[in-house]
């Protein structure tokens, strides 16, 4: 079941990422290639260290952004199942400050042992809307797929934030809500 769901930013798709199938109708509705890989929304700290490795510059950025408006890239755990890994080997996961999307998390992942995913809720590469029906009226007939909508008002603001954190190499792949400075900033804090 595909679940429209607001996070701090904008709203978001969300299905369990570990099962294909359902990834297989995430990507369906938003005209995806399947190829891609779509990043993870976890309860916390404790999950990510589940799914992967976490250097110390990682966990220092995470430390101070996260709950929040970040997606941490991050090399994937040999037990993370391959066939859900980016070809580079990471996976992206992140850490919703906002109380509906993390209840959602906390509850889905009791239920199934799994992260839920963390897509912009947008056919890919058209406008993101704020509000769920300007969503849902994007897709058009494909709405449909969407099992279960969270209404939480208006959402727009800037996208998470992407980090792409290997060992202590960090790149900024998207600047979003947190600048670019401010991970800089961090990263720099940490290695003093």
């Amino acid at each position: 079941m595909i679940i429209l769901y607001p996070t701090e930013t904008l709203y978001a798709l969300g299905v369990n990422a570990l099962d294909a199938e359902q990834l297989r109708a995430l990507f369906l509705l938003k005209g995806r290639d399947e190829s891609q890989t779509a990043s993870w929304q976890v309860r916390d700290m404790d999950d990510v260290h589940k799914y992967a490795g976490v250097s110390e510059t990682a966990a220092k950025i995470a430390e101070k952004f996260l709950p929040g408006p970040l997606t941490l890239v991050l090399p994937a755990k040999d037990t993370t199942p391959a066939e859900r890994v980016a070809p580079d080997g990471t996976i992206g996961i992140r850490i919703s400050s906002d109380p509906i999307a993390h209840q959602l998390v906390c509850d889905f992942m009791e239920e199934h042992d799994a992260p839920l995913t963390c897509t912009s809720a947008n056919i890919h590469g058209a406008p993101v809307f704020a509000t769920p029906g300007e969503i849902l009226q994007q897709f058009g007939k494909k709405a449909s797929a969407v099992g279960k909508i969270v209404d939480d008002g208006p959402r727009k603001s800037l996208a998470s934030t992407v980090v792409r954190v290997i060992g202590d190499e960090v790149t900024v792949l998207r600047e979003g809500s947190i600048g670019e400075e401010e991970i800089i900033d961090c990263v720099k804090e940490s290695q003093a």
